[in-house]
């Protein structure tokens, strides 16, 4: 034989090896995996410390209020606004109950800003000069759905003189960071102003 020997039952020209190894995929265990999130969770978090633009902003509340049928009536106690509200007058004494005024009611419907409080302010305006005369933004309204439509009503001191007068109300969005947003706001048509007691 030649110096090399062929062992039996092998085919010519085949080496002998070491057997072939079985290759696993190693599944990583849920504590490795656990610690791997957090590590990219952690890298992450660094990322919007030195990059605060990078992070995600909230969204941007979506919603509207839309007003119709403004109507302005003369002369209305303050009495009367409370009834309108079904407002008990609890300790409001009789010479503010007894108050004249305006009322100016508007259909509004909102929608987006469920159990959210949307500012109201109003002003009352001359206008011959354009000069705010009063104002107050004492009352807000809150939505009790997503989609609600309702009669609101709003309540003007009367103006001191016998001139020409309109009212201007806001509605605005609810508050962020100290920042007045306009939601929806309307003019009442000009109306002449009845002094108190005349």
């Amino acid at each position: 034989m030649s110096g090399t020997q062929q062992q039996a039952g092998e085919e010519p020209g085949e080496q002998a090896g070491p057997p072939a190894r079985k290759r696993w995929l190693r599944v990583p265990s849920l504590g490795q995996t656990a610690a791997l999130v957090g590590v990219v969770g952690g890298i992450v978090g660094l990322v919007f410390v030195f990059r605060p633009g990078w992070k995600p902003q909230a969204p941007v509340d979506v919603g509207k209020a839309d007003v119709t049928n403004v109507r302005v009536r003369q002369p209305v106690t303050f009495e009367r606004y409370l009834q309108h509200l079904k407002l008990p007058p609890g300790t409001v004494s009789k010479e503010q109950l007894a108050r004249s005024g305006l009322l100016i009611t508007f259909h509004v419907q909102i929608s987006g800003f469920k159990g959210k409080e949307l500012p109201l302010r109003w002003e009352l305006n001359d206008k011959a000069t354009g000069a705010l005369v009063s104002e107050n933004d004492a009352v807000s309204l809150v939505p009790s759905t997503n989609d609600e439509g309702r009669v609101w009503f709003v309540w003007v001191p009367s103006p001191k003189r016998a001139r020409d007068y309109y009212v201007t109300v806001t509605i605005y969005q609810p508050p962020k960071g100290g920042v007045d947003v306009p939601l929806q706001d309307f003019d009442t048509d000009t109306f002449r102003g009845v002094p108190a007691g005349a």
